[in-house]
């Protein structure tokens, strides 16, 4: 006996006004081992095919009431539950009458008088569409199930995210910050979520603000975590074992580092082992002697920019933190002076791309800050942040973008 995949019998209806034409596959088909109804015109029909799980019609091409091709054209446009095969019984043979059925939905024809195994064949043929439509609908719902457990899965990761989001902002300096005179402005935005760059500006004591801007290796939650991480140790408020400072044992304080030293302390204690490393400026401003002394690791130069004057690349490199645990970091000092200013950026700046591959780079930046000198420190950022934006044709970065300037009031 030939079952659906439940294992109960399929159910056909055959549809036909004429009782003899009705009765042949009527009983041709329960000897293959099928459920039969049986109507005598298409109004009937679509009456049973509403109450009863029918999965496939063989019906009369010409009736009263509703005609065999208008129960299919019915049949089609209404929502099954389930797919309806349609097999039209027709005297004619002609192409057209084929045409006009195969628009209508049919799925195939028999012409009568009804040959017993050409009617098992097309119902076997029938039969095997059903099976993979059902399977189709199983994988379908199955799919269905697991798009919506992603779903959820997705938006536990994107809350999770979000709230890492936000608490990586509140790591940063609050915005419009002063110290001693020294003024701090800043703009965070990372190309997903989270960024790997992190950056902050603090008072060491009652003469010196501290500064610094780094830049995880890679991107995503890794180097998020790791810039996070570098952010607490690298905390102000720290006041034991932090890099930045050492304990005085004449004062018996713990006194700031110079910055190559503090590097210095960052580079031993962080040699992670998976290879991953971090580029870093740090630098401190003495507002007594009027002077700046920073280190550079691995990092994009800071710029230097005097009012009057075209601002300048300060630094030489140096190598990032995390590749060799012996390693010394050169130190910068030069004077400063009320009025000058001093970018710190991650390379995602120099590195935006328009449309056509070719970077924002180090002329456009100057160039850029030299038009905007005369700006107040928010306004120059924000001016940066359009003009990398309508170079690259984005309203969001491909890589991290972290800005960081200071001014001396």
């Amino acid at each position: 006996m030939l079952t659906e995949s439940n294992g109960a019998s399929m159910k056909i209806l055959v549809v036909d006004d004429n009782a003899i034409a009705r009765a042949v596959p009527s009983r041709l088909l329960r000897s293959f081992g099928y459920e039969v109804y049986e109507a005598t015109d298409g109004e009937m029909g679509w009456t049973l095919l509403l109450e009863k799980d029918i999965s496939l019609v063989v019906s009369d091409w010409l009736m009263p009431n509703l005609a065999g091709i208008d129960l299919c054209r019915r049949i089609r446009a209404h929502k099954c539950e389930h797919y309806v095969y349609v097999i039209l019984c027709t005297s004619k043979g002609e192409t057209s009458d084929l045409v006009e059925g195969m628009d209508a939905g049919a799925d195939d024809f028999v012409v009568k008088p009804i040959g017993a195994e050409e009617l098992r064949v097309k119902v076997r043929a029938g039969e095997r569409i059903l099976d993979l439509q059902r399977g189709l609908a199983e994988r379908n719902y199955e799919l269905a199930g697991i798009n919506s457990r992603l779903q959820t899965a997705h938006k536990l990761i994107e809350d999770d995210l979000k709230a890492a989001a936000w608490l990586q902002e509140q790591l940063l300096p609050s915005p419009a910050s002063e110290a001693l005179g020294v003024k701090c402005g800043w703009r965070f935005l990372p190309s997903g979520y989270i960024a790997g760059d992190i950056f902050n500006f603090f008072a060491i004591d009652e003469r010196r603000v501290g500064f610094y801007l780094l830049d995880v290796s890679g991107h995503g939650v890794p180097a998020a975590m790791l810039s996070v991480t570098l952010s607490m140790v690298l905390a102000p408020e720290s006041v034991n074992e932090s890099p930045l400072k050492e304990f005085d044992f004449a004062t018996g304080k713990l006194k700031a580092l110079s910055p190559e030293a503090a590097i210095r302390n960052l580079n031993r204690r962080f040699q992670l082992k998976d290879d991953r490393y971090f580029t870093m400026v740090y630098g401190i401003v003495d507002t007594q002697l009027s002077t700046l002394q920073f280190s550079q690791a691995g990092h994009p130069s800071p710029i230097l920019m005097k009012p009057g004057k075209r601002p300048e690349f300060l630094g030489t490199g140096g190598m990032p933190i995390g590749i060799w645990p012996d390693m010394d970091f050169d130190s910068c000092e030069l004077p400063v002076s009320r009025g000058d200013r001093l970018l710190l950026y991650s390379d995602g700046v120099t590195e935006c791309s328009n449309a056509a591959g070719e970077q924002f780079g180090d002329e456009r930046l100057v160039d850029y800050l030299d038009r905007a000198s005369g700006k107040p420190l928010d306004d120059l950022l924000q001016g940066l942040n359009d003009e990398m934006k309508t170079w690259g044709g984005v309203s969001r970065f491909d890589d991290d973008v972290s800005l960081l300037a200071i001014e001396l009031a």
